[in-house]
């Protein structure tokens, strides 16, 4: 069996997501339409409305709040030491 994975350019793709964003077409019959399988068509959809940058941006995200955590927790433990002066 051959490889699907690029079965259709970037044009074919864009231009059913346009038949559903634009058109608001139901995705079965787009789907059905166009002889793709509808999993294929709702990822396209997907990945036309992600922002190329989100996983970089979730990762800085996450960054910055594991340092906030770990603020948090150093001064946690300076408390309990002041505590445990006392």
């Amino acid at each position: 069996m051959g490889n699907n994975n690029n079965r259709y350019d970037d044009e074919f793709k864009a231009g059913a997501v346009k038949l559903l964003t634009e058109k608001g077409r139901p995705i079965s019959l787009v789907a059905k339409d166009l002889g793709v399988l509808e999993p294929a068509l709702r990822r396209w959809v997907r990945a036309s409305t992600e922002p190329a940058d989100a996983p970089a941006k979730r990762m800085a995200e996450l960054e910055a709040e594991n340092k906030k955590l770990k603020k948090d927790l150093e001064d946690a433990n300076d408390t309990v030491k002041v505590l445990k002066k006392s």
